[in-house]
């Protein structure tokens, strides 16, 4: 009979056997592998509980070894794509199941450690993003400068490589030979390319100033992706972290300990400071509205996180957008900070397009709705469209855009009374203008609320240390009163 140790020595082999069948033959293991774990898995049921344990990482170490494997320049790649998502698939698992095994433990942490797993993950995936859009546009901006054919480019750049990048610039040149444009072709060879992306392309395609455009996208993404990839002084995760935290910590301390100092306090005659007195009055308030807070925040958790990481990676339609982009668009539009900044974003790309527009000889009509094709904010581009229709009516330019709500500055550099034959001039000035004011003001806004946010902590934690020290303090006085004539 085969001995506990000879078990655990075949799931090892096994194990090790597959690591190597995944990285050279990924459809092979991905077929065979579930079959042979399962397969140990019963074998070792009854006579060795350690391989029986061990078995199952037969299957996930070939999921990895798949996922990393060698892929060939041209097929469907189906091995690797489901190894990622079947591993995508246990790691969501493994986060809900440590929910619950916390939750179960009577604490809120579980759904908290979950929400904050999901943000993480969605963060590192985001900033990963930033940079392959970076080096894709890159490549495709520097082969055109170059003058050289744009497939035959892509494919030395992506010759001999297997990473994210390589592949992506093979499926865009693939779409290239089969006569498609190339804004379409990224939107085909590249569906998660960022969707102000793509429209820029396609519009300045339609005004043949697509050089002039991947320019400004190509400075623009590496500015983004180098932004993304700063270390900050404190993460914005952190003040989240520490409320959380604080609010588990006084939850514990006035319901088990600061009542029962109280009670000591009154029992010795004395009064309760009033600072542990609204601090408990706080977490009693919050304990009567404890289901609808749990419900919120099961929603914010299940529903609102993953929408929005979901909004997050899923890339915007400039010409049919998303509800949950309508959605967001109108929100953001009406928040008094906020839209400063969609408005600011907006003219940069209006202003750009409108200047490379215009140097390629299109009238003003023509301009305004090739600009429409943009990916900007929907309420912007409603005013937009106002603009349209009136300058199409036969109204002056300059009268038109004001009238429609539009910036000031965009009316002055249509004012031909005042700025003739300068407008393209004018609205290059502008477009640096919106692009450098949009960085001051949120670095500005970074500046500003990092502080107030660090003095907000201090004082919440300041507050909390008092609260629960001071009647310690209080018994210790009246017991020194005491002992002490």
């Amino acid at each position: 009979m085969i001995g506990q140790d000879m078990y655990l020595i075949i799931v090892i082999l096994f194990l090790v056997f597959y690591i190597f069948l995944g990285l050279k033959k990924p459809s092979t293991a991905m077929v065979t592998s579930p079959i042979v774990s399962a397969a140990l898995f019963v074998l070792c049921w009854e006579e060795s509980p350690t391989a029986m344990n061990l078995s199952p990482f037969v299957f996930v170490a070939t999921l990895l070894a798949v996922s990393l494997s060698r892929r060939e320049p041209d097929p469907d790649e189906w091995p690797q794509r489901m190894a990622k998502g079947i591993l995508l698939g246990l790691t969501l698992i493994f986060l809900v199941v440590i929910t619950a095994v916390i939750f179960q433990m009577g604490s809120i942490i579980g759904y908290l450690f979950f929400g904050m797993s999901m943000v993480l993950i969605a963060r590192f995936g985001f900033t990963s993003r930033h940079a392959i859009t970076a080096y894709v546009i890159s490549t495709i901006g520097s082969s055109m400068r170059q003058n050289l054919p744009l497939p035959m480019a892509l494919e030395s750049a992506s010759s001999g490589r297997k990473d994210i990048q390589a592949r992506i610039l093979r499926g865009i040149r693939k779409w290239l030979l089969q006569g498609y444009s190339l804004s379409e072709s990224i939107k085909r060879g590249y569906p998660k390319c960022p969707g102000y992306v793509v429209a820029m392309m396609s519009a300045a395609e339609k005004i043949n100033q697509l050089p002039q455009a991947i320019k400004s996208l190509e400075s623009d993404m590496i500015v983004r992706a180098n932004e993304s990839r700063k270390i900050r002084p404190v993460h914005p995760l952190y003040p989240i972290t520490l409320v959380i935290f604080v609010f588990l910590l006084v939850l514990a301390l006035a319901t088990f300990i600061l009542p029962k100092f109280i009670d000591v306090i009154r029992e010795l005659g004395g009064v309760p400071p009033s600072a542990t007195q609204f601090l408990i009055h706080l977490v009693n308030a919050v304990n009567e509205i404890g289901p609808a807070l749990a419900v919120i925040l099961a929603l914010v958790i299940f529903v609102v996180i993953p929408v929005s990481i979901r909004t997050k990676f899923r890339p915007r339609r400039s010409e049919k957008p998303y509800l949950v982009s309508r959605i967001a668009d109108f929100i953001k539009w009406r928040l008094p900070v906020l839209h400063w900044f969609e408005n600011n974003y907006s003219m940069v790309q209006l202003t750009e397009l409108l200047r490379l527009s215009l140097m390629a000889g299109c009238t003003v009509n023509d301009a305004i709705a090739n600009a429409l094709n943009l990916d900007t904010n929907g309420c912007f581009k409603k005013r937009l469209a106002g603009w349209l229709a009136k300058v199409e009516q036969g109204e002056n330019i300059a009268v038109a855009a004001r009238e429609a709500g539009l910036d000031r500055t965009l009316a002055w550099a249509f004012d031909q009374q005042t700025n003739q034959g300068n407008t393209v001039v004018i609205l290059e000035t502008l477009e640096s203008f919106y692009r450098s004011n949009y960085s001051y003001r949120a670095n500005l806004a970074r500046f500003i609320l990092w502080p107030c946010v660090t003095i907000m902590m201090g004082l919440m934690v300041g507050f909390v240390v008092y609260a629960s020290f001071s009647p310690l303090v209080a018994i210790l006085n009246h017991m020194v009163s005491l002992v002490v004539p």
